[in-house]
């Protein structure tokens, strides 16, 4: 009898690992006399910016954007010129989201003749009113939005905005640069993770800060936001729940919710945005199967055409190509245009912040 040889056991193979890609973008390949209006267009969908001295006379910078789903994290170089910027926040339809910068952290030129600035930390949310001034070189930006956090920091609005550098502070800017510098090798797979881990993080460290609040009056504004927030949030499905039955649950009067929501583009905006980041989320799931009309009414909008126009319009595709990008299994940042001129890329800045959601 002949010997058999005996079968061999299969080697399994490993599945390709798809890694999250960034978006980069540099002034360099634009004429001198327009580099700071191209990083101007660039930077617009979340301030508005400025110079102090002269426009034409050159904007060296790039920024690469990481975007990483439930937040979005930017690393932008500047000018070591020695010229002042000066920004303020959008005033019209302000993004719903808190901005972390972090600058002076060691990875930027220092400024001729200046001595070493501290690094530092600060918070502020783009919903509200801010002027700033800078000549930093180098900032980190994690760009999240408030939902991310739930009613865990319910008065960050009011808080103090500086993450002292140092003890649980200190680790929070160590974290971001961290981040920046693991996030190349980040599976797209393994992004809820690191969201939450990131949540997690700076839940922990921006909590002393709002320990410090000590107006009664803005610890109860923050808490009515919250409880709004959650009671739209179980309204998304009602075509007749708006403001004045948000108020009603509330219990405040309609002047006042108007006076809570003005920072977002008033109450309305707020719930129309918030069903158009809904429908987002269904379609960017490829186990979710409805069709698009069914979501759109799903969600109180009910003309077809006009859910396609205001999707587009708040997200910069249509609900046909978001569907079509969750079905391929692109990464999220590859799902965005890359396209080489400057109001393009300053589009896919702004479509991504505006579709981060938790």
């Amino acid at each position: 009898m002949k010997n058999v040889p005996e079968p061999q056991s299969a080697v399994p193979v490993e599945a390709p690992v798809t890694r999250i890609e960034p978006i980069d973008f540099s002034t360099r390949s634009v004429p001198v006399r327009n580099q700071f209006e191209a990083w101007r267009s660039l930077m617009s969908p979340v301030i508005d910016l400025d110079l102090a001295g002269d426009r034409d006379g050159g904007f060296d910078a790039e920024q690469r954007v990481w975007d990483v789903g439930g937040f979005a994290l930017t690393r932008a170089r500047l000018p070591a010129d020695g010229q002042t910027r000066v920004w303020q926040h959008v005033r019209k339809n302000p993004l719903d989201h808190w901005c972390f910068v972090l600058v002076n952290d060691g990875t930027g030129p220092s400024l001729p003749g200046s001595p070493a600035e501290p690094r530092q930390l600060f918070f502020r949310s783009l919903g509200r009113p801010f002027d700033g001034a800078a000549k930093d070189t180098s900032v980190l930006t994690l760009y999240a939005p408030r939902e991310l956090f739930g009613g865990n920091l319910g008065g960050i609005d009011h808080a103090i905005d500086t993450v002292a550098d140092r003890g649980i502070g200190a680790l929070l800017a160590d974290y971001f640069l961290s981040l920046e510098k693991r996030l190349p090798d980040v599976a797209v797979e393994d992004l809820p993770n690191v969201v939450e881990a990131t949540r997690a993080m700076i839940a922990a460290c921006v909590r002393p800060s709002l320990d410090r609040i000590e107006i009664a009056q803005d610890a109860i504004v923050a808490t009515l936001m919250e409880r709004a927030r959650v009671i739209v949030g179980q309204n998304l499905r009602s075509v007749t729940f708006g403001p004045d039955k948000l108020g009603q649950a509330l219990g405040v009067s309609r002047s006042r919710l108007y006076r809570m929501f003005e920072p977002f583009g008033g109450v309305a905006r707020y719930v129309h945005r918030q069903r158009l980041l809904a429908a987002h989320a269904a379609l960017s799931d490829p186990a979710n199967k409805t069709p698009i009309i069914q979501i759109a009414e799903g969600l109180g909008f009910s003309d077809a055409s006009g859910f396609s126009r205001a999707f587009k319009q708040e997200f910069g595709h249509s609900p046909s190509e978001a569907r079509l990008a969750a079905a391929v299994g692109a990464p999220i940042a590859s799902a965005i245009r890359r396209m080489s001129g400057v109001g393009d890329v300053s589009t896919d800045f702004g479509e991504l912040l505006r579709r981060l959601r938790a």
